[in-house]
């Protein structure tokens, strides 16, 4: 599965681009994160609540921060497995500074899924799943960058 888009943000590059790459403050706007273990700067474990139609659990996901170019862009990659399942990850995300401090946040992201949640990928339900979990992963975000 491939994603893409774009948002605005009302934030300097800079802050931005710090705020998307310090892992604990990245993932405390994730959609249904239980825990969070920071091993390093670029290494993180992400422990969340999934469900598709009858199947829900946990899943863990081993995310690293990969090809950082401050304060411009950089990809978080990543494996997650539960529910019978293994997802693996790649997202990357460039940022364009626009007037009056405002950031653009152009993202990515390529998905591929085996297991028991593989099944509903066909009917697209995954694909709604996601893009409702990105919409809310992006409004939070925004919230997040504003209190600051």
């Amino acid at each position: 599965m491939h994603l893409e888009g774009h948002f605005a943000v009302n934030a300097p590059l800079d802050t931005v681009y710090n705020f998307l790459t310090d892992a604990a403050a990245v993932s405390r706007h994730m959609p249904d994160v239980q825990d969070v273990a920071i091993h390093d700067p670029d290494h993180f474990t992400v422990t969340a609540r999934v469900g598709v139609s009858h199947i829900k659990g946990t899943m863990v996901m081993k995310l690293e921060f990969r090809d950082r170019q401050p304060p411009v862009s950089t990809s978080v990659v990543g494996r997650g497995s539960g529910l019978a399942s293994v997802v693996d990850m790649a997202t990357r995300f460039r940022l364009e500074a626009e007037q009056e401090g405002q950031t653009v946040v152009h993202w990515s992201g390529d998905v591929t899924i085996s297991g028991k949640l593989a099944a509903f990928g066909p009917q697209g339900l995954l694909d709604r799943i996601a893009r409702k979990n990105i919409d809310r992963f992006i409004d939070s975000i925004r919230h997040g960058l504003t209190e600051k």
